[in-house]
């Protein structure tokens, strides 16, 4: 079963939730809230539920997660949507456009490459410090930018290789998974279309939907009880997101390895 649909989210949330019902049959209408403000309610609480609980992976959407890279370019800005970069792999495309080949760059933060240096464990001259000369990438960091996006909100991440990009190394494609928000908002004109969060937690999102239907709404309409129920649905949205979140970080757990008589390390370019 893929989930809910638009047209049911909407109807669950209006009668059962807001207990917002009409019994007029002309006129205009006497609900409290159009679908219209519904819908939006609904589009805000995916893309906060995706924020705080990592349910939406991609791996596989061009336009999010494929960059390409380019001579002499720093910084790459990534789509709006993207919370975070759970891995980078250099990929390559056979003739017939399919990709293979994946190799997976490390994370790296700025600091470990902005004051690269051999290292020499008898004689180190602060002199010698020095950035990495372009080549072929190494590793990749999201450390390093912040950008606005179109609509002048900084917030957009940037992807930094290290080093940068060489031109005998440009053109190459690098294929991201990542944890991102919704990238399509749901609409009225497509009431059959579904939340891109997963199905087990399209009802989940509707607390939060409410929460903004109730938070500011008039109590002689709507009750004398609705900041509480709009605090109660906030609660329990919170509650969904944890749930959920613990879920994914359970998928995503890797094991803690412990080793000895290691020593040290260094990053080249080939």
């Amino acid at each position: 079963m893929p989930g809910w649909q638009l047209s049911a989210l909407l109807n669950e949330l209006r009668q059962n939730l807001l207990h917002d019902r009409s019994q007029q049959v002309a006129g205009a209408s006497d609900y409290l809230w159009s679908d219209q403000t519904l819908v939006g309610y609904i589009n805000e609480a995916q893309r906060r539920f995706a924020r705080e609980s990592f349910v939406i992976h991609d791996n596989s959407t061009d336009a999010v997660t494929k960059i390409t890279s380019v001579a002499w370019q720093k910084f790459y800005d990534l789509h709006p949507s993207v919370i975070q970069i759970l891995s980078c792999k250099m990929i390559y495309t056979s003739a017939d456009g399919s990709e293979y080949d994946h190799q997976a760059l490390p994370r790296a933060g700025f600091d470990a490459f902005s004051n690269y240096h051999t290292p020499d464990p008898i004689f180190f001259d602060p002199n010698q410090l020095e950035q990495m000369k372009p080549g072929k990438p190494v590793a990749f960091g999201t450390d390093d930018g912040i950008v606005a996006d179109a609509n002048g909100s900084f917030g957009v991440m940037q992807l930094r290789f290290f080093p940068t990009v060489s031109p005998e190394y440009a053109g190459i494609s690098y294929r991201l998974r990542v944890v991102r928000e919704p990238i399509n908002d749901l609409t009225l004109s497509n009431l059959a279309a579904y939340p891109e969060i997963p199905a087990a937690n399209h009802l989940d999102i509707l607390d939060y939907a409410a929460y903004l239907a109730l938070r500011n709404v008039d109590t002689d309409i709507a009750g004398a009880d609705a900041p509480k129920r709009a605090a109660d649905f906030e609660t329990r949205f919170d509650g969904n997101c944890a749930k959920a979140k613990k879920l994914v970080m359970r998928k995503l757990f890797a094991p803690l390895q412990w080793g000895f008589g290691r020593n040290g390390w260094s990053w080249e370019t080939q």
